[in-house]
């Protein structure tokens, strides 16, 4: 694995830390260049890799400057501030969007072990993968092919039911659900949201999804109670689905099963 660009971006601040971003380019194993985000703190408890949901792009300006912001991505600075190494993932070159079958497939696996791979070289830290909506395809794909490389995965509000529309359908009606979830040896941590109205992503389905994980060696399932609200967009930024209102104890239950489950 070979760093090929280093720069130095824009200042994220959190209650007790204010950190430059850096975006830290890659190689994975096909070839090509993967761009994401770094942020590291000073002594590094672990290293957390978030995947945004959506189509994945991250949409950065000529400055370097996030313009797509889901949970995770909005609230990055809170897991620095509680003493976590982060990568931002973003698609790699000649991919605007990480397509479902693209976010479960091979390829997509080595383009997260890239970003593993320099995490490790970066601070000798437990690395966790952390997945919203969509981004529960990536983590799961990377938990699925990384085995030792990685201590656990989370996953919010996660992709558990495809539309008869989505490519998948025909093979992973349910989501996520339906991806090798058994050969997973990790801990797992199911988040989800009782008033989450996209319809991908029911938290019914929270408990059928954390009993798929046969090979892990702890799996617990968190269920908030958010308030019900009306929006443009029940799978955007600013809904349920995304935790709106409650987002930093949501970060807070994340950042406390990690610590409680890393070796």
């Amino acid at each position: 694995m070979r760093v090929t660009a280093c720069l130095v971006l824009l200042s994220v601040s959190a209650s007790s830390v204010a950190l430059a971003e850096k975006i830290i380019t890659v190689k994975p194993g096909y070839g090509g260049e993967l761009n994401f985000i770094l942020l590291k703190p000073d002594n590094p408890k672990a290293a957390v890799v978030l995947f945004p949901g959506g189509n994945g792009n991250l949409r950065l300006n000529n400055d370097g400057e996030i313009r797509r912001k889901s949970f995770l991505v909005h609230n990055r600075g809170d897991f620095v501030d509680r003493g976590f190494m982060v990568a931002v993932f973003n698609p790699p070159s000649g991919l605007e969007n990480l397509l479902r079958p693209y976010r479960m497939s091979e390829k997509h696996g080595q383009d997260i072990r890239a970003v593993v791979e320099h995490l490790n070289k970066t601070a000798n830290v437990p690395v966790w993968l952390i997945g919203v909506s969509r981004g529960t395809y990536s983590a799961a794909n990377g938990a699925i092919r990384l085995k030792d490389l990685l201590s656990g995965i989370i996953l919010t509000s996660t992709a558990t039911k495809a539309r008869e529309s989505y490519t998948i359908y025909a093979t992973h009606p349910d989501g996520v659900i339906d991806m090798e979830l058994g050969s997973i040896m990790v801990p797992v941590l199911v988040v989800a949201n009782k008033t989450d109205n996209c319809a991908d992503s029911p938290a019914s389905n929270a408990e059928k999804l954390s009993k798929a994980f046969t090979g892990a060696p702890k799996t617990a399932v968190i269920i908030f109670d958010g308030e019900e609200e009306k929006v443009q967009d029940n799978c955007g930024r600013g809904s349920q689905h995304q935790f709106s209102g409650f987002e930093e104890k949501v970060v807070e239950a994340i950042a406390d099963f990690i610590k409680a489950n890393t070796k």
